[in-house]
């Protein structure tokens, strides 16, 4: 009973963790929000989401709101 848990826990040690994913495949966040719920940079490193403002007086209704 031992054997198989102890090979599964030896193989799963051995395997590690899954390399990290390349954020080269991934395209980059656009520095100006022009879609609602689009993706965009707060700060450097820190992801956004853009969400419309309200009252909006101007053309420019779109803001880069943190997602945390």
């Amino acid at each position: 009973m031992r054997r198989p848990i102890l090979s599964l826990l030896a193989v799963l040690m051995l395997l590690g963790c899954p390399p990290a994913e390349n954020k080269k495949d991934t395209p980059a966040p656009s520095a100006a929000c022009t879609k609602f719920g689009a993706t965009c940079e707060v700060s450097p490193g820190k992801l956004g989401t853009c969400v419309a403002k309200e009252p909006c007086p101007t053309g420019d209704c779109f803001i880069c709101q943190s997602q945390h």
